[in-house]
């Protein structure tokens, strides 16, 4: 039987502070005792926890109050950075599922935001543009979401944060590892 005090709703501070550390434990107990092994499982947790953090602060905060959903404002952006797309190319430069492309391109379609078209070439493939409505959509979607990335911030120094979007730039632009 666990001694831990079940808690409802979110976590309190303290249980949340104290993750990390009984995360190492536990991973010592597995027989990881190289430091910077440990260090990785730690980033890979934290930027795993954090993503989810911010992916449900910005649905609630911004997104939903525009009627876009999380994958719905990543579309947009995409196709907003690198213009006309075709629907297969959006979950590579989204990072999106193809199930979550489909339901949020029918679901941006439907409100005016983009626009899908057959290839003539090809008439299995669709090409996605974003409409005017859908620019000024994300025009606030971006501004919003500015202001909640602004608050998540706040906590760094600005030598921090360059040196943070320096760190993580080099670690998503690497190839993938191999596997062992």
């Amino acid at each position: 039987m666990t001694d831990i005090v079940r808690e409802t709703g979110s976590a309190p501070a303290s249980r949340t502070r104290e993750f990390s550390e009984l995360l190492r434990h536990h991973h010592r107990e597995l027989g990881t005792t190289d430091s910077r092994d440990l260090d990785a499982i730690e980033m890979v947790t934290d930027l795993t926890r954090l993503e989810a953090r911010l992916t449900k602060d910005f649905e609630k905060h911004v997104h939903r109050p525009l009627g876009l959903t999380w994958a719905g404002f990543r579309i947009l952006n995409a196709l907003w950075i690198y213009g006309p797309l075709g629907q297969q190319d959006i979950g590579r430069v989204s990072g999106s599922t193809r199930a979550s492309i489909s339901s949020a391109l029918t679901t941006l379609e439907s409100r005016g935001l983009v626009t899908r078209e057959r290839v003539e070439s090809d008439r299995r493939q669709l090409f996605v543009e974003l409409t005017s409505e859908g620019r000024e959509t994300l025009r606030q979607a971006i501004e919003a979401q500015t202001k909640r990335e602004r608050a998540w911030t706040g906590v760094l120094r600005d030598d921090q944060l360059s040196e943070l979007v320096h760190l993580l730039r080099t670690l998503v632009n690497q190839e993938t590892p191999p596997a062992e």
